[in-house]
């Protein structure tokens, strides 16, 4: 009997022992604790996310001007894919001067506006490769400027990309974050950086 076993999220455990170096079957790694953190820290490696079934994602996009209408890039969490996405960094830029608007917002809600764009997320640890499936990226424009939850303006320059600071944000399945530029007729380019993996149980709204 392993004293105080994990029930639940067993898969850091697995992660943990492959990470130090054990087989599978192999004895070593009983139990998370306390005393585990100085030895070995399976959180601060990158590299070690793989372990944990664990994607880092990136990619950019742009959307092109369209006169009266306004701008807009999004990073999406698929519907139904059981998965969290932590959008950890992200900095836009435009064709001219504007502010630029960050909101969370219902994929439903924008989805006859936005369409998905083509070439857009790589997978930072490359032995994963794409990450396409949980997340997506679409673009668009819209005589609206704004969707959803309004998190955030940042002063966005000309060729010049500006970071927004109300990161990260934790998309559930179905969610977008959006940049929506406030002038219209303006081009917008977006930069996100991300990580995802499949939820734990208890993790989403039932």
């Amino acid at each position: 009997m392993i004293h105080n076993a994990l029930k639940y999220s067993t898969e850091l455990v697995r992660g943990i022992a492959r990470a130090s170096g054990l087989g599978e079957g192999e004895e070593g790694v009983g139990r998370l604790g306390e005393t585990l953190d100085p030895t070995i820290d399976p959180w601060s490696q990158p590299e070690w996310a793989f372990l944990r079934d664990e994607r880092l994602g990136a990619g950019k996009l742009s959307a092109g001007p369209v006169a009266s209408e306004f701008s807009i890039v999004a990073l999406g969490n698929a519907s139904g894919s059981n998965s969290i996405v932590v959008v950890e960094a992200l900095s836009a830029a435009s064709s001219a001067a504007m502010n630029g608007q960050l909101e969370v917002v219902a994929d439903s809600v924008v989805a006859g506006t936005l369409s998905a764009a083509a070439f857009f997320v790589s997978g930072r640890d490359r032995r994963f490769g794409s990450t396409q499936g949980r997340t997506f990226g679409k673009i668009g424009t819209d005589v609206g400027s704004t969707f959803g939850v309004q998190l955030e303006q940042q002063v966005l320059g000309f060729t010049s990309f500006a970071d927004f600071k109300s990161l990260p944000v934790i998309l559930k399945p179905g969610d977008d974050l959006i940049v929506i530029g406030q002038t219209v007729n303006l081009s917008l380019t977006v930069n996100f950086r991300w990580r995802e993996r499949l939820a734990f149980k208890g993790e989403l709204p039932a």
